[in-house]
């Protein structure tokens, strides 16, 4: 990531309201989805368990508050570092369950599990856990993984405005003397125009396009030595006869 250029909150704020609403989602879901059909027992809908409490709520929570700070970061570093931790929730919605059943008996807290899907088919279980794990963390993930990679990228326009603004951290006194020696540079000399003496020149009291004007200009006629009358001044010897024109 690019240090000192910070990003425009629009850069994340579409995967940021995702994660959000997705680690909302995560985190209700296994509470509400028994007051229609769906979700694990035995426990009935609105009852804390330690598996919908560890395996739902906290890691929903988790990616809630990550995707709200990648919705209004303009920090790069600190909004990649929330987009990674909300990826890590993501993942734990899809391995969580099985991961905990891996723990030795002694290491496991007691309820901890997702517990037996209450539907009635096989495909109303399947989608019941599409939807309260692996769909919904799968989702967080992809989300996550946006967001961090749209953080990492520097635009050029992100540059232009860092350097214009000055943001806190950065010299404001390179900002001000760049400008002010873009300000001192003289304007380009012209376009070529054919049948003048090469470019239009921008500088006409200095540097004036007519060879003739700039040599008289660079080097003016000294009239201190005047010329000296020629010598051999030649005359004519035989002045023109009658019938010979002058």
């Amino acid at each position: 990531m690019a240090n000192g250029v910070r990003t425009p909150r629009s850069r994340g704020a579409i995967s940021g309201l995702f994660l959000v609403l997705l680690g909302a989602w995560g985190g209700i879901a296994p509470f509400a989805g028994p007051e229609f059909g769906f979700g694990y027992g035995p426990a009935g809908a609105w009852t804390q368990t330690t598996g919908r409490l560890y395996l739902s709520a906290v890691p929903g929570a988790v990616v809630v508050l990550t995707g709200f700070v990648v919705l209004i970061t303009r920090s790069r570093w600190f909004g990649g570092l929330c987009a990674f931790v909300a990826a890590l929730g993501g993942a734990w919605f899809i391995a969580g369950a099985p991961l905990v059943l891996l723990l030795p008996a002694s290491l496991r807290p007691a309820g901890l599990s997702a517990g037996t899907p209450i539907a009635a088919t096989a495909a109303r279980a399947a989608l019941t856990g599409i939807g309260d794990y692996t769909g919904v963390g799968a989702a967080i993930v992809f989300f996550a993984a946006l967001a961090l990679g749209r953080l990492s990228i520097t635009a050029f326009r992100d540059a232009q405005e860092s350097e214009v603004i000055g943001y806190p951290g950065q010299d404001a006194t390179s900002v001000t003397g760049a400008a002010a020696a873009t300000a001192q540079i003289p304007a380009a000399p012209g376009p070529y125009v054919p049948g003048l003496s090469g470019y239009q020149s921008s500088y006409p009291s200095q540097y004036p396009d007519d060879p003739q004007t700039r040599t008289a200009q660079t080097y003016p006629p000294d009239d201190r030595f005047p010329a000296a009358a020629d010598p051999y001044q030649q005359t004519q010897p035989y002045p023109p006869g009658q019938g010979q024109q002058a």
